[in-house]
Parts: structure tokens; sequence; C-alpha cells
């Protein structure tokens, strides 16, 4: 049985990317951006995925830290069912995927050959906790953001949110 995993999930907002976000966009008012949008378009990031000593972060710096909570939203909920979920990312045919095996959750994806494994709750604690420090975060830096509805549905767990498949721009 594996004992309580350590789940670092993180984001730096660095990379060549960075500045292709539309947050960017004086123009903009990220207060009725809409959700789709803002797992799209908005606060391209390098995102930081451990679960103990195993390094699942992608190796790329162009993923949209709102569309991976979004996707990792729906990947807790099939997991809830006892259902394998997938995050695949639209700019590359890479994979996360979470596999249910009784109290337990296995974490695989295509780029690299590690596997973690860690309880459903820890993974769950570990986004909620990313969840909110993202959008506290940004709220802070982005006034105008805070205000945006969308950000309202991704913390509450009632809203239905069937889990996009494909991370990132389309």
């Amino acid at each position: 049985m594996p004992k309580a995993s350590t789940i670092t999930m993180a984001y730096n907002r660095s990379g060549r990317y960075v500045e292709q976000g539309r947050e960017h966009d004086d123009a903009v008012d990220l207060a009725t951006v809409s959700r789709a949008d803002l797992r799209w378009y908005y606060f391209m990031s390098d995102i930081v995925f451990t679960i103990g000593d195993v390094d699942l972060t992608p190796p790329w710096s162009w993923t949209p830290v709102f569309d991976f909570l979004w996707s990792m939203k729906g990947v807790l909920r099939y997991l809830d069912r006892g259902e394998r979920s997938t995050i695949g990312f639209n700019e590359n045919a890479e994979l996360i995927e979470f596999r249910p095996e009784g109290e337990f959750i296995r974490v695989s994806c295509t780029y690299t050959t590690d596997v973690a494994v860690c309880r459903a709750d820890e993974l769950a604690r570990a986004w909620l906790t990313f969840t909110q420090s993202v959008c506290a975060v940004l709220a802070a830096e982005y006034p105008a953001l805070a205000a945006n509805l969308a950000l309202a549905g991704l913390l509450d767990a009632a809203e239905p949110d069937p889990p996009r498949r494909r991370i990132g721009r389309s």
C-alpha cells in the first residue's frame, strides 16, 4: 500500500509563450471573457505536476493554466465514478492518464516512462489548493478577473462540467 503522496501542482508564468496570452491586450475586459476563451487563450504557463518523486510536468511552455484546472476538475469527476480519464494537449499528441485502482489512482503520461500512485482524495485536495491559489494570485494581479463569473464555476463543485480531453489553444 503506497504511503501518502506529496502532490505538487503549480505554474510559472515564464517561457517564451507567456506573452502570447490575451491577458496582455489592454483592450480586453477580463471580467467578461468567456470560459472557453479563458481556457484556451489566456495565461499561458509552465505547469508543474509532481506526485511524490515522480515528475509529470509537461515539458513545454504554452499550457493555459485555466484549461489545465478545468480539465483536472473533469478528471476528478470521472475518478469519483471509478472511471479512468485523460488530459490531452491541443499542441501535440501527449496525454496524462489517470487510472483508478481501488482506493488509489495510477497516473502516467506519454512524455515520460515514470508512473505515480496517489490517493484520489490527495489528488482532489491538491487540485483545490492549486485552483484557489491560481485564482487568488491572478485576481490580485488582474482585478477585473475576480469579477469573471466563469471562475466561480471553476470552484463550484456542483457545476456540471464534462471534461475537455484536449488542453490548449484551438
